[in-house]
């Protein structure tokens, strides 16, 4: 039997372990009793703290006064509620919610935090200031895009396209080309948008980028805003020997339908990527030349079921000529041919569009 002094160390550990434990299940009992206790608190102030806040907002000027002695709690609460009423509101109203959350000083918290050591708070302070739309911030905002941390490039991304000026919008265009593609594709959705705003930047970062990825991402920008004076750019690209840069201007050149894009269409019919040959037959369809019905009736044989497709849809926007072509066709030895001409003939406009 082991003596009682061997076994000493022992017992003293295990009272050790059980205060540990009994201080650990205290702190989570204060923790939640506190959490509870702020719940119901929260419960009973933030209806009446909303009413007052409305009151203020339909002040002409918006008075922040009566929440200008508010305890800590209060304070956070009616910052909650206002960063909640900014979501939604926009307008007269939304400059008065911008005002009185400046005047009661959460603004210029907000800008402190932008410069805080964790890229969290950043990245929570960005996304704040979006919320509110107040052009005091867009200088720091715009300085948050050049963070070496993602999240919070990301949420100065948003907040400028919220709010921003067109200056500010403009200094979003060079993000298309961020490494990170999460940043990148967030500006994109935001100049889709507001990019109309822009168009000079757009296309001036289309001619001059290094940036493959985000050349590629500013011609998608010119065929979705519909940039008309892009047409000179877009047809530079589409003889450009990187394909997906063919690719993505052909695509936007097809939506934009300059007259001068009707020649480098029947070009593209005969390159060697079936989505420019596609993209190419799609934008004959905008013109309707007859000059374009030997080569798209070529083009019923293409190996692709997209291009004969389009290319089917051209033929019959071109009137009777293109008709003409495709019931010729119905009797082309090539059954995939025959089937093309025979579904466009039936189907007319009701067809599926190019995915």
């Amino acid at each position: 039997m082991a003596p009682a002094v061997a076994l000493e160390p022992l017992g003293n550990g295990v009272l050790a372990l059980a205060g540990a434990v009994i201080l650990l299940a205290l702190f989570l009992l204060i923790d939640r009793s506190a959490a509870s206790l702020a719940s119901v608190r929260r419960g009973r102030r933030e209806p009446i703290l909303t009413r007052l806040l409305f009151q203020a907002i339909q002040r002409s000027p918006a008075d922040s006064t009566d929440f200008r002695r508010l305890g800590r709690f209060d304070r956070k609460l009616v910052r909650s509620i206002l960063l909640g009423l900014a979501l939604d509101l926009r307008g007269d109203t939304g400059e008065a919610i911008a005002t009185i959350y400046r005047e009661l000083g959460f603004l210029q918290r907000d800008l402190a935090r932008l410069r805080s050591w964790r890229p969290s708070r950043r990245a929570y302070a960005a996304a704040d200031l979006g919320l509110i739309h107040s052009a005091e911030s867009m200088p720091a905002l715009v300085r948050a895009l050049d963070d070496r941390d993602v999240r919070v490039r990301q949420a100065a991304v948003w907040a400028i396209g919220q709010g921003g000026a067109p200056d500010a919008v403009a200094g979003l265009v060079p993000m298309l080309g961020d490494k990170n593609l999460v940043v990148a594709h967030r500006a994109q959705e935001v100049l889709a948008e507001r990019g109309g705003e822009v168009a000079p930047s757009i296309l001036q970062y289309a001619e001059t980028t290094s940036s493959s990825s985000g050349r590629l991402a500013a011609l998608e920008l010119i065929g979705w805003l519909r940039i008309a004076t892009g047409a000179d750019i877009l047809l530079r690209c589409m003889s450009d020997l990187d394909p997906e840069i063919r690719v993505k201007s052909v695509k936007a050149a097809a939506t934009i339908g300059d007259p001068r894009f009707l020649e480098a269409f029947h070009s593209g019919l005969g390159d060697v990527r079936w989505e420019v040959r596609c993209q190419a037959a799609k934008g004959l369809g905008l013109f309707g030349s007859p000059a374009s019905v030997p080569r798209l009736a070529a083009a019923l044989r293409d190996q692709h079921w997209w291009v004969r497709f389009y290319a089917a849809t051209a033929l019959a926007e071109v009137g009777p000529a293109g008709e003409e072509a495709l019931s010729a066709a119905l009797h082309d030895p090539d059954p995939s041919v025959q089937e093309m001409a025979r579904y466009l003939l039936e189907r007319g406009d009701r067809v599926p569009a190019l995915p």
